[in-house]
């Protein structure tokens, strides 16, 4: 049985959110839920994934998982609002614990649990979760802040920001915790799955698209296409990290990722994100 998939773009980011259905059961799973956040000035608005469950609830379908497939830093994560108001359980990679210990203290946030018992479920690399009729498979993904994953249910792999639309490539590996060679090793394990395998990438295109299949990647991705060596990867990966723009909001997105996607509380002076240093982390 292969589950039924409902994209959800968010126009602000780019990213995606996507709605995966047991059809059997009506059971469900919610894949990088996003919060709409304004950094300018603090403010958080849940519509964007209210209209997700709203959906839900209009099918009368049953949240069961909240899959994160990293700490994210281009968007604001909505997990802890959809755990709240659907009472899904929220996964994330077991390495997360890792990425915990580091960030939490360089972003001064002693709210957060260190062992990562803040989230639900920290997923092993291999390790199968039931959803009804459907199995969610998680990998382990290199290459990106450790606890970064990708599911795969039936014939679908959830691949986050590893692998991109082919004109894309992959995600960018300036940030912190990234590693280009990491992250090639991981996008060229997800290559080597059955050629028809369906991709769903975390990115919409320029066209507004974000599946493909193995086989088109192999074919056409400009850094992963067959024949491209892991140091021409590297090389073609750095030029074009060195053309893109910082990214919005990295540091408040990650305090909120590294709470399992509640909010952190105010300061005295009534906000939440006090300025740090992102060079810091």
């Amino acid at each position: 049985m292969q589950p039924e998939i409902i994209a959800h773009h968010h126009p602000a980011t780019g990213t995606v959110t996507y709605l995966v259905v047991d059809p059997a059961t009506l059971l469900c799973a919610i894949v990088d839920p996003v919060l709409d956040f304004d950094p300018e000035t603090q403010a958080v608005d849940t519509a964007f994934v209210d209209a997700i469950i709203a959906d839900i609830r209009a099918r009368d379908m049953g949240p069961t998982w909240i899959l994160e497939t990293g700490l994210h830093t281009a968007h604001m994560s909505a997990a802890g609002h959809l755990k709240y108001e659907t009472g899904a359980s929220v996964c994330i990679g077991a390495g997360v614990v890792d990425s915990l210990k580091r960030l939490a203290p360089a972003l001064g946030e002693d709210g957060v649990d260190l062992d990562g018992w803040d989230f639900d479920k920290l997923a092993q690399d291999g390790e199968v979760m039931p959803m009804g009729g459907l199995e969610i498979t998680a990998h382990a993904i290199t290459g990106r802040l450790p606890g970064a994953c990708a599911y795969q249910i039936g014939d679908v792999l959830f691949t986050g920001d590893t692998v991109l639309a082919p004109e894309i490539g992959t995600g960018r590996c300036d940030l912190f915790g990234a590693d280009a060679e990491g992250l090639y090793a991981a996008a060229r394990r997800f290559l080597s799955l059955p050629g028809d395998t369906r991709l769903m990438a975390g990115w919409e295109d320029s066209a507004g698209r974000a599946a493909t299949t193995v086989t088109q990647q192999r074919t056409g991705n400009i850094q992963l296409r067959d024949g491209i060596a892991a140091s021409d990867f590297v090389a073609a990966r750095q030029t074009a990290d060195s053309t893109l723009p910082p990214l919005p909001y990295p540091a408040e997105a990650l305090r909120v990722a590294i709470r399992s996607g509640k909010l952190p509380p105010e300061t005295e002076d009534g906000r939440r994100f006090p300025p740090v240093d992102i060079h810091s982390l």
